[in-house]
Parts: C-alpha cells; sequence; structure tokens
C-alpha cells in the first residue's frame, strides 16, 4: 500500500495565509464592518448608546494630539464638515467612565464643530462617532499615546 504525503508549496502556504486574511482574524466588532481594529474595543459603548446600527467611516472629523504628555487636559476638536448631525458622542474606552461628551446641536448652531478637553487614562483609541438626521452614525478615530495617566481608579 502506497503511503501518500502532503507537499506544502510555497504558493499553497500563500494562499491558505490569504484566505485567512480574507475569513478576517481581527477584532469581531470592527471586522464585520470593516473598521479599524482600534475602534474595537470602543465598540461596547458605541452599542450601548447606538444600539446595533452600522458604524461608517467619514464625515466626521476628529483632532487630538498622537502624543499627550500631560493627560489630564488634552485638547480635542470635532465636528462635521456640510452636514448638521443630531449629536456627537466622545468616547475613551479605557478611562474609566468611557463616554466623554455628548454633544447635541440645535437649529441655531452655525456649524457643527466643537473643541473640549479630555483626561486619559492610558494609551488608547479615542473615538468620535455623528448620528446624523437619516440614523446613520459616522466615526472616526485616532490612536493617543499617553506618557503619564490622570483618571486612575482607585487601588490601581
Amino acid at each position: 500500500m502506497a503511503q501518500r504525503t502532503a507537499r506544502i508549496t510555497r504558493r499553497g502556504l500563500l494562499a491558505a495565509g490569504a484566505a485567512l486574511a480574507a475569513a478576517g482574524l481581527g477584532a469581531p466588532a470592527a471586522r464585520a464592518q470593516n473598521l479599524p481594529g482600534g475602534i474595537a474595543s470602543a465598540m461596547p459603548m458605541l452599542r450601548e448608546v447606538f444600539g446595533n446600527r452600522r458604524f461608517q467611516e467619514g464625515k466626521v472629523f476628529l483632532k487630538v494630539p498622537v502624543v499627550a504628555e500631560n493627560s489630564s487636559s488634552i485638547q480635542v476638536s470635532t465636528g462635521v464638515a456640510n452636514e448638521m448631525p443630531v449629536r456627537l458622542v466622545l468616547i475613551a474606552p479605557a478611562n474609566p467612565f468611557p463616554l466623554l461628551a455628548e454633544l447635541r446641536f440645535g437649529p441655531r448652531a452655525a456649524r457643527a464643530e466643537a473643541a473640549v478637553r479630555i483626561r486619559l487614562a492610558r494609551t488608547q483609541t479615542v473615538v468620535v462617532a455623528a448620528e446624523m438626521p437619516d440614523k446613520s452614525v459616522w466615526i472616526a478615530s485616532t490612536d493617543v499615546t499617553v506618557t503619564s495617566g490622570a483618571c486612575i481608579e482607585p487601588g490601581e
């Protein structure tokens, strides 16, 4: 009886790797919607605020320093360029209280932009979500490296 041996070729190995990548071995919540991996940590909070809506990238902007030396006061600018959202929600998922701000704009608002100062506990992805009048939700995120944490829970 002849014994069959499997021969692994470089082409076969690359094809298997491509198939695994196409199947998506990243973060499940972000993978389902093709969102960047850092947003996956904010998905539980986003789901709590917006339910099971689909999140899309674009329309909303987020300006925050990439490195925060003084994490107790970080300047953040956010908004939507050419439309008026119902609300903007700012989230820092690694903070003890991840919901940083919920901003609503009334009919007299000239622009849908805001500048706030936030605190971050440690290095993390800061996420902003804009809910539009048609109930669509648009998100943006920035990874922020914190050199010294500001909001530490008691006992840490």
